[in-house]
């Protein structure tokens, strides 16, 4: 089993280094065509003015927020600087900067693909079937549901994991192994999701922690303040080894650098641009075409400087400290980077980081059924068995082999990713003259 397991890493980091060095040029290009066309045509598309209602636009942020932010923002990037690092980059902050670039595309791909579901007034999986085919719209609720529910959600499993192993050791003094981890921490939580998934309360649940997990991303924004306050004097060493590492990356397939790649696989899993889930969200509300893009690239916009600047400063300063080594394993470098803020913030910044990562967790789980009960209708027989079966088999890897994790969610972040950009740009070369907004309402020009 053991060598089954080492064969499947290899092959799933094989397929990863092809198929993302291939991937990316296209993903510029076309990402730069979709966003120019939007771009050229959005004033004639329109001829209403964008009007704003706060009243309207805090339920959509909130909600979309809560399902968004997750334990990614963390383990995702550690992750994308630990990949570098093992790739020879020795400057890994220059990845920051590298997704930060890449986010100049990704960004106005999320007001793009939001604004376009709206005007067709069609989810992802519909227009991926009208603009190029029903067997390219299966392939692609399949591929987001393993990577939403599956991949994703692993790393949810991972988060809550560690910050509870850290608790337990701050606070208790107390150690456990793999199999207790796995009993005690990732069974109880998959269970709470049985029970409100199977009692259909996943959306109560959702809007009540809501609240809460906008009253913790606050703190975690004044947990960063203090934090760097604290370490002032590091941020010049900090930025200067983020021009170093942009300045001279390591490159893979086509001289691709390696912090381009790893970093907009970040932004895409992080913030969700091009993933279609987005554009879903926005259909499910009555708000202007406009207002609803524009709050889906302000989301992304926030997710992105929270998880490239804030994981990376606190990354990097853990690295310079030889708190954090980017050589041990996944569960121990996210513990060592939990390690690196309480060195500096103490218990607050524990507190903080438990509330913050427990509360994004659960809701970003409960997130990915409400993704499948969205997409998978005629695909899954029984969407809440498939959900929970996901989770039990995602939460064995994340406990005992994340890497494979890991190299699978950069797989699946492909796959749904090609397909949605590839069915936005058929939409803006042959079905833009066909549409029109007009009073509020989408009209279809005959």
């Amino acid at each position: 089993m053991e060598n089954l397991l080492s064969q499947l890493s290899n092959i799933t980091i094989i397929l990863s280094n092809i198929i993302w060095p291939l991937f990316i040029p296209f993903l510029l290009l076309v990402g730069i065509y979709i966003c120019a066309q939007v771009l050229l045509n959005i004033k004639s598309l329109t001829t209403e003015k964008c009007k704003f209602n706060i009243l309207h636009i805090i339920p959509q942020a909130s909600v979309s927020l809560g399902a968004m932010m997750g334990t990614g923002i963390i383990i995702g990037f550690l992750g994308a600087l630990s990949t570098l690092y093992m790739g020879g980059q020795v400057y890994v902050e220059g990845v920051a900067l590298w997704a930060l670039l890449g986010s100049l595309v990704l960004i106005p791909i999320s007001y793009c693909e939001t604004l376009i579901a709206k005007i067709v007034n069609m989810t992802p999986r519909e227009y991926i079937a009208k603009f190029i085919s029903k067997d390219a719209s299966k392939i692609y609720v399949v591929s987001l549901t393993l990577l939403y529910v599956f991949a994703i959600g692993g790393v949810q499993f991972s988060g809550m994991d560690a910050i509870i192993i850290t608790t337990l050791d701050k606070v208790a003094g107390i150690q456990i192994n793999e199999l207790q981890r796995y009993l005690f921490i990732i069974i109880p939580i998959i269970g709470i999701l049985a029970i409100v998934t199977l009692r259909n309360r996943q959306d109560v649940f959702i809007r009540s922690m809501i609240s809460m997990i906008l009253i913790a991303s606050i703190t975690y924004f004044v947990f960063f303040g203090i934090f760097l306050s604290k370490t002032y004097d590091y941020l010049p060493i900090f930025i200067n080894k983020m021009v170093i590492g942009f300045t001279n990356p390591v490159s893979m397939l086509f001289g691709i650098p390696l912090g381009l790649i790893f970093g907009m696989q970040r932004v895409i899993q992080i913030a969700e641009p091009g993933l279609g889930t987005l554009a879903l969200a926005a259909t499910k509300t009555d708000l202007n075409p406009r207002v609803s893009a524009l709050i889906s690239a302000v989301m992304t916009t926030f997710l992105v400087v929270v998880s490239v600047l804030v994981t990376s400063y606190i990354a990097s300063y853990g690295l310079n400290q030889d708190i954090i080594s980017f050589e041990e394993g996944s569960l121990q470098r996210l513990v060592s980077y939990f390690e690196t803020v309480i060195s500096v913030t103490g218990g607050f910044g524990l507190i903080v980081l438990f509330i913050f990562i427990i509360l994004s967790g659960m809701t970003t789980l409960l997130g990915s059924y409400y993704l499948l009960s969205q997409t998978s209708k005629g695909i899954f027989k029984n969407k809440k068995i498939t959900y929970l079966g996901l989770l039990i088999f995602a939460g064995v890897l994340a406990v005992y082999k994340f890497e494979i994790l890991f190299n699978l969610l950069n797989i699946l972040l492909f796959i749904p990713t090609s397909l949605n950009i590839g069915a936005l740009a058929m939409f803006v070369e042959f079905e833009w003259s066909k549409y029109k907004i007009k009073e509020n309402r989408i009209q279809k020009v005959a």
